[in-house]
């Protein structure tokens, strides 16, 4: 067990610290100075990087051309995601960075561990590939969860493209062969598998698939929840809210996300740049949103001095009546952006079958032994 320790020990760091990395980037943005957050990454990029330059030297006398090929395409691979898949802002790209040294080297380190422990090469890669890729999803859903950080299934996908680049990584700096796993590693490969796909779909479907709610006067938004269910969550907020108020800002680390007040403080937010924008017709309809479907949020959330949060003042609801600003039936809420995605019903389900099928595949009909260790 002791070959899991440090990839164990990294994950474990990973998703602990989810959230409150979020409080620390804020106060480094806010109170130090905002270029630390791309100064910091970069240098421990580049350190992880000259660490593995040391390694692969320490290594070099034992390797074949066969082993630096797949060094040289792990290398390949991670520079394109350090690169091509990098989001724009710096900020993002260095910590994205950061997270495909995390991500790799616990892949890299998994992948060791398993080949030591006597698995195959395509059984320790698969396995060491899956594991790290369930602990990148945990962290996105602990992300999700709490207050202070945002849920991305975007960072799902890049954290198995890391896990990807520290695998072929190890393949070249470890060793490997192209022998066939035997039907217990098999068996192995099609659980994690399973195991896999059914954490991305649960999750996709928890953070990221909604309903498109159409509105024959107001228009149309995104929403996670039905019409029925904002509804019900409406009656349930109103009665608990007088009692229980939602948190203010600044949000802790621990506390839990209401992501029925976080989708009303999206309309929120589009109705009061609208307004700054004086695109009436667009405040008008994102109003008529809040006062139809998320009332509640408008009634009862407040501020430490008692006053309403995210209510219209007066003077703002006059000034739409005297432009003549009202919802229109064509209108589409841009609120919340990309963050909901709106899938066919049958869509989630037939993934989730074919991947649960292919486990199956791979569990039952083996494949022919092959090849020798490089």
């Amino acid at each position: 067990m002791r070959r899991f320790a440090a990839p164990a020990l990294i994950a474990l760091w990973i998703v602990g610290s989810a959230p409150f990395l979020g409080r620390l980037t804020r106060w480094i943005q806010e109170e130090v100075d905002r270029s630390l957050l791309v100064i910091v990454p970069t240098i421990l990029f580049w350190g992880a990087v000259a660490a593995f330059v040391v390694w692969v030297v320490r290594s070099a006398p034992r390797l074949r051309w066969k082993n630096w090929t797949a060094m040289a395409l792990g290398l390949l691979w991670a520079a394109v995601q350090a690169t091509a898949l990098a989001r724009g802002r710096p900020e993002e790209s260095a910590l994205e960075r950061m997270h495909l040294v995390l991500y790799g080297v616990v892949a890299l380190l998994l992948y060791r561990a398993f080949l030591r422990g006597g698995r195959s090469a395509i059984a320790a890669a698969f396995s060491a590939a899956v594991l790290t890729s369930l602990v990148g999803l945990a962290d996105e859903f602990i992300q999700w969860l709490v207050w202070v950080r945002a849920g991305d299934f975007y960072d799902c996908v890049l954290n198995t493209s890391a896990a990807g680049c520290g695998v072929v990584f190890g393949l070249g700096l470890f060793g490997f062969d192209i022998e066939a796993p035997s039907p217990t590693e098999r068996r192995a490969i099609a659980v994690l598998w399973v195991v896999l796909a059914v954490a991305s779909v649960g999750l996709v479907d928890l953070t990221n698939l909604g309903h498109r709610i159409v509105d024959p006067s107001l228009g149309s938004f995104r929403s996670y929840y039905s019409a029925d269910r904002l509804e019900s969550l409406n009656e349930n907020r109103r009665a608990r809210w007088p009692a229980r108020p939602p948190p203010t800002p600044p949000f802790q680390p621990w506390q839990v996300e209401d992501h029925f007040l976080s989708e009303a403080a999206w309309h929120v937010q589009a109705r009061n740049e609208a307004f700054d924008a004086e695109d009436w017709p667009t405040a008008a309809a994102e109003q008529a949103i809040l006062n139809r479907y998320y009332p509640a949020v408008l009634e009862e959330v407040r501020n430490p001095d008692g006053d309403l949060r995210h209510a219209f003042p007066a003077d703002r609801v006059q000034r739409l009546r005297q432009e003549g600003a009202v919802p229109v039936p064509t209108y589409e809420s841009p609120a919340g952006g990309s963050r909901i995605w709106i899938w066919p019903r049958f869509l989630a389900p037939s993934l989730l079958l074919t991947a649960i099928l292919l486990g199956v595949f791979a569990a039952l009909f083996p494949c022919r032994r092959l090849g020798t260790r490089a």
